[in-house]
């Protein structure tokens, strides 16, 4: 099998890269980052997947299309998102129909579900009345272009990836940690999904492989919610910092975002610090339900996640 990997130079395409080739694969890589690029020891290409012209030079023939990239962030210009994650997946799909590749496994966002309110074994059909940021519309946008299209695809939505090459949720925690401490929203027992990256990487797979209804789309995440804070030790644990944590008033933490968002849209700061997103991540539950991952998808999830933390921490010390 000959597989074209998007998003390449990301945490989650860098894995799947890397399991794609143990499975025998022939695998194409695609990614902004040339550093990283050159060290995935397959064909690589680093260009911009909003340039119709490099994306049509870049591609080739293939058996399928994982496409990873995205433009991933909690704030920032609608026309920038819009580029990144919608442009993008047009230009993935117009050149796959060009080279004839049959079939598209695109990875989206559960972020397309957040409101503000606690959210319980969420399904696949549920879609926010009004996205929470740029991100989560233009990935939704992007999920309209895949299934309006006439290519054969499969649509995945994990949820809190960690793991090797994480450029996201462990190094901000620990960011943050460094500073002091982590905040927790004071009341509130706040119980979340995450996933480790090696569970999503099977998901892919299997989405790739498997005999599955066309315009399938499945929720993924580590089948293990947990309260936030638990999340917040094991993380910190598993990397050697001793955490602290900082319980902070709710009203008084999105009324700073909210500030911080005001003069950031009068461009007198460039970015927040925080935004309501980020705060809302933090104050309110949200599980999904993968009952279909469980059962169209045969998805199971492969680590734990004090296994997966494990396997972070050894990647860490290499």
């Amino acid at each position: 099998m000959k597989a074209i990997v998007t998003g390449a130079t990301g945490g989650l395409g860098r894995n799947l890269v890397e399991f794609l080739l143990q499975e025998g694969w022939e695998v194409i890589a695609l990614g902004r980052n040339k550093e990283i690029g050159d060290k995935l020891k397959v064909k690589f290409h680093s260009f911009d997947l909003s340039n119709k012209e490099l994306t049509i030079k870049y591609f080739e023939n293939a058996d399928i299309v994982f496409h990873c990239a995205a433009f991933s962030s909690p704030w920032g210009n609608y026309d920038f998102f819009y580029n990144a994650n919608v442009i993008t997946t047009k230009n993935v799909i117009d050149v796959m129909k060009l080279y004839s590749i049959k079939k598209l496994v695109h990875v989206s966002t559960p972020s397309i579900y957040f409101d503000f309110t606690n959210q319980y074994n969420v399904k696949e059909n549920y879609i926010s009345k009004k996205f929470v940021n740029n991100y989560a519309k233009t990935k939704y946008e992007a999920e309209q272009v895949v299934l309006n299209s006439d290519i054969e695809s499969v649509i995945i939505r994990p949820r809190g990836i960690f793991g090797e090459y994480d450029q996201v949720l462990v190094p901000r925690l620990e960011k943050i940690a460094n500073k002091g401490s982590l905040p927790l929203v004071r009341n509130r027992n706040v119980i979340v999904d995450v996933t480790y990256v090696g569970n999503v990487v099977h998901a892919l797979f299997l989405a790739a492989t498997k005999d599955i209804p066309n315009k399938s789309i499945f929720n993924i995440t580590n089948d293990e919610p947990m309260n936030i804070k638990d999340i917040f030790t094991l993380v910190m644990k598993s990397i050697n910092i001793d955490v602290k944590f900082r319980y902070i008033s709710y009203t008084l933490l999105i009324c700073v975002a909210g500030f911080l968002e005001g003069i950031s849209k009068l461009k007198l700061i460039k970015e927040p610090i925080i935004t309501k997103y980020s705060i809302g991540v933090i104050s309110n539950s949200q599980i999904l339900d993968i009952s279909s991952a469980k059962k169209v998808l045969g998805y199971k999830p492969v680590y734990t996640i004090e296994e997966g933390l494990k396997k972070y921490a050894k990647y860490r010390n290499l």
